[in-house]
């Protein structure tokens, strides 16, 4: 640095007045769904919707034959196995998501509370990130992530890693204004939060915190529409659609050559009810077997 400052930075009513004004360093985490209506929305899987029709005719169908024909408990077998596997399949999903986003959050509260060395009352003192307030003095130094957006006091071969926001993964800060640089994103004499200090150390005033930085407009913009899918997800999807249609077609198939085989049969002289309905029950429970085993266990 070329010359030698005394900063004071704020004193304690000052970062008092400010947090109350501008409140905490840290980004606002979108509103989440309840966990019930997280965990119904795994239900909206078609592979999943086609368990449930296949879970509910086979519980009918079990129930004619254990009241009706007076079977074994050995018929609800099936129905059992179905559920079991719905909600083997929605409740690891839900389970798998729930962990990953409490992780998220953790990871996110130990990022606000890694130390920042700042001046106030005319003394250098470390505090949390998220403890940081519009108007302290921050000094930065190599290596480290910068806690705020700010205009820098001071600055000594500082260059910046902007990749996060910019796409820039070296982007020189200076004070000296005949050093600036026209085409960059962000003015040269001002760095924002997120970015990392890669060479040389400053000192910045804060000018901006938590969700009124460049990085925290960039995490509100992405929150925006969440309905985009990822390619593997569209993928999933249709194939799932591929499945259900295909699923569909093939039990609708054998419903109806079983009906043609019925009437056709040598043995079929006059119709009569109930050995058509005995009949059809039977007919139900092979295209729901064959509905049920033409999903891939592990695809939901």
């Amino acid at each position: 640095m070329e010359s030698k400052h005394h900063y004071t930075g704020l004193t304690a009513a000052q970062v008092a007045e400010s947090r109350a004004k501008y409140g905490e360093n840290v980004l606002t985490p979108p509103a989440k769904e309840p966990l019930w209506r997280q965990f119904l929305d795994k239900f909206r899987d078609p592979l999943i919707i086609i368990l449930l029709i296949a879970g509910v005719l086979s519980i009918l169908i079990s129930c004619y034959e254990y009241f009706g024909l007076g079977d074994g408990l050995t018929v609800f077998f099936e129905p059992v196995g179905i559920f079991v596997a719905i909600m083997l399949a929605t409740g690891l999903a839900f389970y798998f998501e729930y962990q990953a986003d409490k992780e998220f959050a953790i990871l996110n509260k130990v990022n606000d509370d890694e130390p920042v060395e700042v001046i106030r009352d005319a003394n250098t003192t470390q505090i949390p990130r998220r403890d940081v307030v519009v108007g302290d003095i921050v000094l930065i130094n190599t290596g480290e992530e910068i806690p705020a957006d700010g205009e820098l006091i001071e600055a000594t071969l500082l260059h910046v890693d902007e990749s996060t926001l910019t796409g820039e993964p070296m982007c020189t800060k200076t004070t000296i204004e005949s050093e600036f640089d026209a085409d960059a994103t962000f003015p040269s004499n001002h760095v924002m939060k997120g970015t990392k200090v890669m060479e040389g150390h400053g000192i910045m005033r804060v000018l901006a915190i938590g969700d009124h930085t460049e990085q925290g407009k960039v995490f509100d913009a992405v929150q925006i529409d969440n309905s985009v899918k990822t390619p593997l997800d569209e993928q999933l999807d249709g194939l799932g659609r591929l499945v259900a249609k295909l699923s569909y077609c093939v039990g609708a198939g054998i419903i109806i050559g079983r009906i043609l085989m019925f009437f056709l049969s040598p043995s079929y002289e006059q119709f009569e009810w109930l050995p058509f309905i005995a009949y059809m029950l039977k007919t139900l429970m092979i295209a729901v077997t064959l509905v049920v085993v033409s999903v891939p266990e592990g695809l939901p």
